[in-house]
């Protein structure tokens, strides 16, 4: 809190988070641009400095400028204009980095769908918006192919995944013909070298960039409208953050580009600031591991559960005799970790000459992708997920009516941010919904999450707020129930929901610790003993009778649902091997 100001015990008055950020100097580099003129401007005086890395190619400020500046010109060439849609389901490649920036230099917006999507549902979204260009990669082609046959209309421009890899004289994956709506992604570009040159759109506040969709997990997802300003204002306040943003460092990201994350933090924060991107779509934790010694980033951008790899036994002969000292921003979200599990991965770091600390964030789409951040300069607690971004974002507590709560009481987390979304497009119901606008005029976005904020401004993240259950007239979140039996060394992850026959019963799904697992091994009525434990510390812990679940589903891996984020429908609704416990 700024020194001086009075304390009124409300976090979105008091600000605590401030005084971290009093002493960084401060930069506006992207304020007033778009993200096209914003690469440019940062990058056009390093042409030949190392931009992007994949798999084997390694390209220049220069050519990727050059080469955006070609996607452009196709993209004009096949009749696109400002304001259009141009619909992108692909992984992240150098041509989705090209057509990015070639969309915002045209003016037009990216609509970026997530190929695990239905045909039917992907169809629907291109509709939506009547986007007439599709950019989708060769591996997704076949799933898509009978509905893009049937669209009138539209040109289908198919992206061969090692298209900039010296791997792409591989086959191609599609090896059907190609119908008379598509074009190859090298022959598309080629029809633009007809066109001299693409006059550069202006900034304008608030002027569309991107949509991207919402998880889908409370119903149809949603088209989530991005700005201009939700990429170069969080880029601009991540650089007044304290994070070293000089040139010439490495970040190796395989965050998908469907997830705002992806687009913001993974592409076009590290490029804007100079920073080479190395990429690898592939989620394996050996691909992980082995990356990480090959591109030696100094910041990493993946989700939670890669850096689980370095604790496997598989990771340590890897690592023997490996120096990780370069790694100094490694940086995770999506998934929960355990204390255990983030004390495993620094030890790991700290024992090969790093002293990184995991890095955590919170954010969703809505609020244009970060809303708190982990900073370098403070440690908070594990359980926190750092605090505002500066200049640009406040994060209050409120009850059920809109009451702001003090520190370190839970309630509705809210927030005012200048990068959030413009809208949810073509729904304004939902919209309507979304957004409070509070007595003084200040609209909130509601992100449907339960937490509270401690004292020093970081913010802790408990869970969702429709993630509960009512049992025996108990109301109760199914969060404490999880994190009570998180607390326990035997569980590494948990998943609490009811049952799918009955919603009066309460299922504990639940990974077991390597050492439980290695104790059951040895004596599986042992098993039963730790479930038994386990029904004790809920208990305990939430001191409802009516939370303490008397199933258990033992899992070796929760499966993921297209969002990236677990599947909680799968995971609920399919409990082969399912223990009754009764407790004692």
């Amino acid at each position: 809190m700024p020194e001086g100001k009075k304390l009124t015990g409300y976090p979105s008055v008091d600000k605590p988070w401030e005084k971290y950020y009093k002493d960084i100097e401060k930069r506006d580099l992207f304020l007033g641009t778009t993200p096209y003129q914003g690469l440019l401007k940062n990058n056009s005086d390093y042409p030949h400095e190392i931009a992007i890395e994949y798999f084997g190619a390694r390209i220049s400020f220069s050519s990727l400028i050059k080469r955006i500046d070609d996607t452009a010109k196709a993209l004009k060439e096949y009749h696109v204009e400002r304001g259009d849609f141009v619909t992108i389901c692909a992984t992240t490649t150098p041509e989705v980095i090209y057509l990015f920036y070639a969309i915002s230099k045209i003016g037009a917006i990216a609509n970026v769908i997530s190929p695990f999507y239905s045909p039917e549902e992907l169809i629907a979204r291109i509709n939506e918006c009547e986007s007439r260009l599709i950019v989708i990669v060769d591996q997704f082609l076949p799933k898509f192919e009978s509905e893009f046959e049937k669209s009138k209309g539209k040109t289908i421009v198919v992206l061969p995944m090692m298209n900039s890899s010296p791997l792409r004289f591989l086959p191609r994956y599609n090896k059907n013909p190609l119908l008379g709506n598509q074009v190859m992604w090298n022959r598309f570009i080629k029809a633009g070298s007809i066109i001299t040159d693409v006059a550069i759109d202006g900034y304008e506040p608030l002027k569309p960039q991107a949509m991207v969709y919402s998880s889908g997990t409370t119903g149809a997802s949603k088209g989530i409208l991005l700005s201009v300003d939700s990429f170069q204002k969080l880029i601009n306040a991540y650089g007044n953050s304290g994070f070293d943003t000089s040139r010439r460092q490495t970040v190796y990201q395989n965050i998908p580009p469907w997830h705002s994350t992806g687009l913001s933090l993974g592409i076009n924060f590290p490029l804007s600031y100079g920073v080479k991107v190395c990429i690898d779509p592939r989620f394996d934790h050996d691909v992980f591991v082995n990356n990480v010694l090959k591109f030696k980033p100094k910041y990493i951008l993946t989700n939670t559960s890669m850096y689980q790899g370095f604790t496997f036994k598989k990771a340590a002969r890897k690592l023997k005799n490996k120096s990780l000292s370069f790694l100094k921003y490694p940086v995770e979200g999506g998934e929960p970790l355990t204390e255990k599990d983030i004390i495993n991965i620094e030890t790991v770091f700290k024992e090969h000459g790093s002293s990184a600390r995991l890095l955590n964030g919170y954010g969703e789409c809505e609020c244009g992708a970060t809303v708190t951040t982990d900073i370098t300069g403070h440690k908070f607690s594990n359980s926190a997920s750092g605090i505002p971004l500066p200049g640009i974002t406040t994060v209050g507590i409120f009850d059920d009516e809109y009451n702001e709560l003090g520190y370190g009481v839970r309630g509705n987390i809210l927030v005012h941010t200048e990068i959030g979304m413009l809208e949810y497009y073509k729904n304004p119901e939902a919209t309507a919904e979304f957004f409070y606008t509070d007595k003084n005029g200040t609209r909130w976005s509601q992100t449907g999450d339960i937490g509270f904020l401690n004292e020093d401004g970081s913010l802790v993240v408990l869970g969702r707020k429709n993630d509960y259950s009512v049992i025996g007239g108990k109301s109760f979140y199914n969060f404490d129930v999880e994190n009570a039996i998180l607390s326990s060394d035997t569980v590494k992850l948990c998943e609490v929901q009811t049952h799918p026959a009955s919603e009066e019963q309460l299922v504990a799904h639940i990974i077991w610790s390597d050492e439980a697992i290695t104790t059951i091994k040895q004596n599986v009525e042992k098993q039963y003993k730790m479930l038994r434990e386990l029904q004790k510390i809920v208990l305990v812990e939430t001191g409802l009778e009516q939370a303490v679940p008397h199933y258990f589903c033992i899992r070796e891996v929760f499966p993921s649902a297209h969002s990236g984020k677990r599947d909680i429908n799968y995971i609920k609704h399919n409990i082969d091997g399912i223990i009754e416990v009764f407790s004692s």
